[in-house]
């Protein structure tokens, strides 16, 4: 009787597909340069275009557009498909105070991209330095806030509530900046007080998966997916100035429950 040796194909299989990772390792850090030169030619072109639209049309339905289009190009350059679950809570004839999470510059592409909202930033003075698009986001109305000086963020602030009053929603990352772990940091209070003072309701987002595709303080993109969880609105008629930090907890609550 022949001995019929076990052989252990679960095993043969792990191999397969830790040879087949490897070779999409390898292809895509060849490709990796190449999308670096690819994005930032993709936002050259996109400021470019933005600038002249905003002249054109000062409205800015055409800047929307294209930054749409600007955000969505880049993650298809990136091999990064998006889902999301909760737009159907949104009424775009409705501003916002968009508050979300913060893990990668992956989270701007996905927001720009994909929420169905006209979305005016609110971004840090040092992004002001970068050429062409620094200038643009400045033309096309978004606003940069210059943590260091009060007096300027506050009149940062008040620039994006006349941005509201348009009818624009604004975007803030309460984090501040990126988390280095990819937990929730402490909220700053700028945009909660902006909030009440425009009487507009919050509406909290969770963006997964930005952090495995280019964590911070790395150029290293890597190919992966990401998920854009929006939570219902959070009306801020039943807070004041004094219980904003209740306010403050509800939203980082929500938002921080999906995060994985």
């Amino acid at each position: 009787m022949y001995h019929i040796p076990h052989i252990d194909f679960a095993s043969y299989k792990f191999t397969g597909e830790q040879a087949r990772k490897k070779a999409n390792d390898f292809v895509f850090s060849a490709y990796r340069p190449v999308l670096i030169v690819l994005i930032a030619l993709n936002t050259t072109l996109a400021a470019t275009t933005a600038m002249l639209a905003a002249y054109f049309d000062p409205r800015g339905g055409g800047v929307d557009s294209i930054s749409a289009l600007w955000a969505r190009l880049n993650l298809v350059l990136s091999g990064v498909p998006i889902s999301m679950s909760g737009d159907e809570l949104i009424d775009k004839d409705q501003p916002y105070i968009v508050m979300s999470n913060h893990q990668s510059y992956y989270d701007v592409f996905a927001l720009i991209g994909h929420l169905p909202l006209r979305l005016k930033w609110v971004m840090k003075m040092e992004l002001r330095k970068i050429p062409i698009f620094g200038i643009a986001c400045e033309k096309v109305g978004h606003i940069y806030i210059d943590r260091r000086n009060s007096e300027r963020a506050r009149n940062s602030l008040k620039a994006a509530g006349e941005k509201i009053r348009t009818g624009s929603s604004v975007v803030f990352f309460p984090e501040g900046t990126r988390s280095p772990d990819g937990n929730l940091q402490p909220f700053k209070k700028g945009g909660f007080v902006m909030a009440l003072e425009a009487k507009v309701p919050i509406l909290p987002v969770t963006v997964v998966g930005g952090r495995k595709i280019l964590p911070r303080k790395s150029l290293r993109i890597l190919p992966g997916s990401m998920k854009i969880i929006i939570h219902d609105p959070i009306p801020v008629t039943e807070y004041t100035y004094e219980t904003k930090e209740r306010l403050i907890k509800r939203v980082r609550e929500v938002i921080g429950k999906d995060l994985e």
